[in-house]
């Protein structure tokens, strides 16, 4: 009786020993996924700055228009 009472409670604290650990593991995952879509938004947001000055760029260095002659 004594044996299956240990059993028992060595099998209950094998469970609770494992269920922490995935609960530790899954709260590592969600981490490290909060912190890829943090770099990817930060990574986005600095290329999209990057194009916008480029287009900037681009706009004020093309040459005004002419303006062509009226024909009569």
């Amino acid at each position: 009786m004594a044996t299956q009472d240990s059993t028992a409670r060595g099998q209950a604290e094998t469970r609770a020993a494992r269920a922490q650990m995935q609960a530790e593991m899954a709260a590592q995952a969600w981490a490290d996924l909060a912190s890829q879509e943090r770099n990817r938004d930060e990574n986005t947001a600095r290329l999209k700055a990057l194009r916008l000055a480029r287009e900037a760029e681009a706009v004020a260095a093309k040459p005004a228009p002419r303006a062509r002659a009226k024909k009569r």
